[in-house]
């Protein structure tokens, strides 16, 4: 019973903090979480790690012009867990297919429940799911490195 009140209330939470920030267009245009916030040459590993993902993905409009940034966890409070949404961060800021979405939301899912537990990543997964699509108007957005209203593209 505990469980479930629990994850109600967590993805309440979720859902309210991803629309809030939505109306509100909230984003972020620097790293915000460390060592990649305080450290240059961990941030230039990271961006440089993004642009090689985002090549592999084989977008079909190139790498986004704006620089790879990540704010860790979003709307969401960072835990031990925090690696996974920066990972998470790399194919969301290239965008790309919808198919691409789902892996990329299928593998957070699994980074969290490795790290915290299967029914947290599920949560985490729909908070992603619902906040994350490439018409929220947040900094999170699918495809967040490309100019807002790119919506998904199609694949090669």
């Amino acid at each position: 019973m505990y469980d479930q009140d629990v994850n109600r209330t967590l993805l309440s939470t979720a859902i309210i903090l991803s629309a809030s920030a939505a109306a509100f267009g909230c984003g972020t245009s620097r790293h915000t979480v460390e060592p990649y916030r305080s450290e240059p040459e961990a941030a230039a590993e990271l961006e440089a790690r993004a642009v090689e993902s985002c090549e592999a993905m084989d977008p079909r409009d190139g790498v986004p012009a704006q620089a790879f940034i990540t704010d860790g966890c979003s709307a969401f409070p960072d835990g031990d867990w925090v690696d996974c949404c920066v990972e998470h961060d790399i194919p969301y800021w290239c965008g790309g297919s919808s198919e691409q979405r789902v892996a990329a939301d299928e593998a957070f899912r699994q980074c969290v429940a490795a790290k915290k537990s299967g029914w947290f990543g599920q949560l985490m997964e729909w908070g992603v799911r619902v906040g994350g699509h490439p018409w929220v108007p947040a900094g999170w957005r699918w495809g967040y490195g490309r100019a807002y209203g790119t919506c998904y593209q199609s694949a090669r």
